[in-house]
């Protein structure tokens, strides 16, 4: 099931040159291990809120498919996250939103109650 998922690479989500870590912030699902209960977490897209205009908007992807990358790499601000969480044939599309810090990794794991989904982060520093 989880090579099925296409788990991509860490994808560099804005314009320029790549930045260090000092100078992103890393959004990054929580992976468990297979045929385990714990449910992972993929990034379905996000939008960058800001306050000045109309904001950024990614969304990933192929209809029909889970294509959706386990990490992301994106400039500092606001963002809401859409999320896909799932395990075995149990899926859910809960999202957050949260101000995201340089140099900062933010792990998302999905945590199921009563028949819901919520998003649970965890900022550590980018090593």
């Amino acid at each position: 099931m989880l090579g099925a998922c296409g788990f991509m690479t860490p994808a560099k989500q804005y314009a320029g040159d790549v930045q260090g870590a000092a100078g992103i912030a890393v959004i990054k699902g929580f992976v468990g291990k297979p045929f385990s209960d714990d449910f992972h977490a993929t990034i379905r897209g996000y939008s960058k809120l800001d306050s000045t205009g109309p904001g950024e908007e990614k969304k990933f992807g192929i209809p029909g498919f889970t294509d959706y990358p386990s990490e992301i790499q994106v400039l500092a601000g606001e963002y809401n996250v859409q999320v896909y969480c799932f395990s075995g044939f149990t899926s859910y599309r809960p999202s957050t939103t949260l101000p995201l810090s340089v140099g900062k990794t933010y792990l998302f794991k999905c945590e199921v109650r009563d028949g819901q989904a919520f998003v649970d982060v965890h900022t550590s520093d980018t090593n």
